[in-house]
């Protein structure tokens, strides 16, 4: 067996969402309002290649957040559907299958065609938004 970072958080079972996104909590947020489509969210993320463990994407700037509103297309739709029900202060881990991710035809030279991902996200916060 894997031995754990001593530093890590204990991590829950992980669960399987429709359309094969793997979705395991690392931390359980205590906002008062969830996520889901409709609200703004704001995260902090790092996105690897799960074949590579290479990572293609982070953001984790406090002053700079990735900032959306869940369900309006603006990221990837395993990243938005890995967010339902979350709560500020939450941190999950997502695997998210090709199909939920950029697909057939990956992005640039950044991520390779057919590539599962995965994503560390941290939520900040979750409003109405404007």
């Amino acid at each position: 067996p894997k031995q754990q970072k001593p530093k890590q958080h204990s991590l829950t079972k992980e669960r399987r969402l429709e359309g094969g996104l793997l979705v395991r909590d690392i931390l359980i947020g205590t906002g008062s309002l969830a996520a889901k489509p409709g609200k703004k969210v704001s995260i902090h993320y790092e996105g690897t290649i799960a074949e590579t463990g290479k990572v293609f994407d982070k953001n984790q700037s406090k002053s700079n957040p990735l900032d959306f509103r869940v369900g309006t297309g603006q990221v990837i739709k395993g990243l938005e559907r890995g967010l339902d029900g979350m709560r500020a202060g939450g941190e999950r881990m997502l695997t998210i299958p090709p199909n939920l991710g950029y697909g057939k035809k990956g992005s640039g030279d950044v991520i390779p065609k057919n590539a599962t991902l995965c994503f560390t996200v941290k939520l900040l916060s979750v409003g109405a938004g404007k």
